[in-house]
């Protein structure tokens, strides 16, 4: 009889599961594919952000349907409907007119590198004047140091080259988000790990958050459902369980 009613029990666990995941609601999750190690086609999950992403979305009741696009096009798409959830976006009042942000699940560490034997302290904003500072064209740091004409900003088209140019001396410093810079470093510059400094103090300190776009009828309930998803992993270990899986590969040295 026991038996029996284990094995009823069971199905009805079993059909339980079929019946949530047939539930589950098809939503378009979008990224650009070029922010490593949070988002990236080769990385594991397709990176840190988008597998904390997904994720929580799974917990939240949706089949999450990930694809890559451009930044214009997924900004446009936002707009528009096309696409359902942006997984990286930065907070602007502007975007906030057709998305809907959740609380960030990340913090994103904007943070200067410099050369070991440099004695370059960074400690309050005033500090960067008459310094040349390689930073990336078009990209958001902060508002203040990207309107700052005290500071000579050299532009380049990606961080590598910045990091090149600041281990031959053409930069004083180049800056980024924490992990993009260990990440990039240790894959792509191995032989720098013990030329170049990272430092203590941010720029700025910026939240992750998912954007919903605000075409979507149930954009606040994914929000709300988001929300309490990333509580909720956190609670339960599986946030850091996440984050340590990616933190791995990061913080890795590749072979020189």
């Amino acid at each position: 009889m026991n038996k029996l009613k284990r094995g009823i029990a069971g199905l009805f666990i079993f059909l339980s599961a079929c019946s949530q995941a047939a539930m589950a609601r098809d939503i378009s999750v979008v990224h650009s594919g070029n922010w490593p190690p949070y988002a990236g086609r080769d990385l594991p999950e397709q990176g840190l952000a988008i597998d904390l992403v997904t994720t929580a979305l799974k917990r939240a009741g949706y089949s999450p349907q990930v694809r890559m696009a451009s930044l214009t096009q997924i900004l446009e798409g936002s707009k528009t409907g096309v696409y359902d959830v942006f997984a990286t976006p930065w907070y602007t009042m502007d975007r906030d007119q057709y998305l809907d942000f959740s609380q960030p699940y990340l913090e994103s560490s904007i943070r200067f590198i410099k050369r070991k034997d440099s004695p370059f302290e960074y400690s309050r904003f005033d500090d960067l004047e008459g310094l040349t500072i390689g930073v990336i064209e078009n990209y958001a740091y902060d508002e203040d140091f990207n309107r700052s004409t005290a500071i000579k900003k050299v532009g380049a088209g990606t961080l590598i080259e910045n990091l090149r140019k600041l281990i031959g001396k053409e930069i004083d410093l180049s800056l980024d988000d924490e992990l993009v810079l260990r990440y990039t470093i240790n894959t792509s510059l191995p032989y720098s790990v013990a030329t170049l400094e990272i430092l203590a103090k941010p720029l700025v300190v910026r939240g992750v958050n998912i954007g919903v776009s605000r075409k979507n009828p149930d954009h606040a309930k994914i929000v709300a459902g988001f929300n309490e998803a990333i509580a909720d992993m956190k609670e339960d270990g599986t946030y850091d369980s996440i984050v340590q899986k990616h933190k791995a590969y990061i913080d890795r040295p590749a072979s020189p």
